[in-house]
């Protein structure tokens, strides 16, 4: 469970970094997706940038089988949309983080809804969901992921934002 831990923590720091960039952009702008490793304590910020969003999600995710064997963690943040089984609301903005550690089979994947700058105030829709195998966990599980990935959330500098961005799910 530790590595799963550390994974989801890694996810967290780098989702409040993601809703921090995402805060901030403008009408029509998307967040760049990008990828943040991390080996011996040292982060770096790769960016993904091609001729549509699409294209550089799939170099992000590429990006995955060119580090695996040399970096201790990787992530991967991007935008897209998100919708529900049976739902006819339309499609939600989220925020999507793929977190990874050494020694694990394949990424966890970090979940959240948002509200666009453009649409007037950024909000944080709901609440931060984690997946394993592309599925969320059953409780209590789920719970304790999601308070770990809020450590990670709380980690980085701009962490403190993320509570005044949360809009409470209705």
């Amino acid at each position: 469970m530790a590595l799963f831990e550390d994974a989801v923590r890694f996810g967290g720091l780098v989702m409040a970094h993601t809703a921090y960039v995402a805060s901030d952009l403008e009408h029509g702008a998307l967040i760049c997706p990008f990828s943040v490793i991390e080996t011996e304590g040292e982060r770096q910020i790769i960016a993904f940038e091609s001729d549509s969003q699409a294209e550089s999600i799939e170099r992000g995710k590429a990006s995955f089988e060119d580090y695996k064997n040399t970096v201790e963690l990787w992530s991967l943040a991007r935008e897209g949309l998100l919708s529900f089984v049976g739902s006819n609301e339309p499609k939600q903005d989220v925020l999507t983080v793929s977190a990874w550690k050494t020694g694990l089979d394949e990424p966890v994947t970090l979940h959240q809804c948002f509200r666009p700058k453009s649409s007037g105030d950024f909000r944080l829709i709901g609440y931060l969901t984690v997946s394993i195998h592309g599925m969320k966990p059953p409780e209590p599980a789920h719970s304790a992921l999601v308070s770990i990935a809020l450590e990670g959330v709380r980690q980085h500098p701009q962490g403190k934002l993320w509570e005044a961005w949360a809009e409470s799910e209705v």
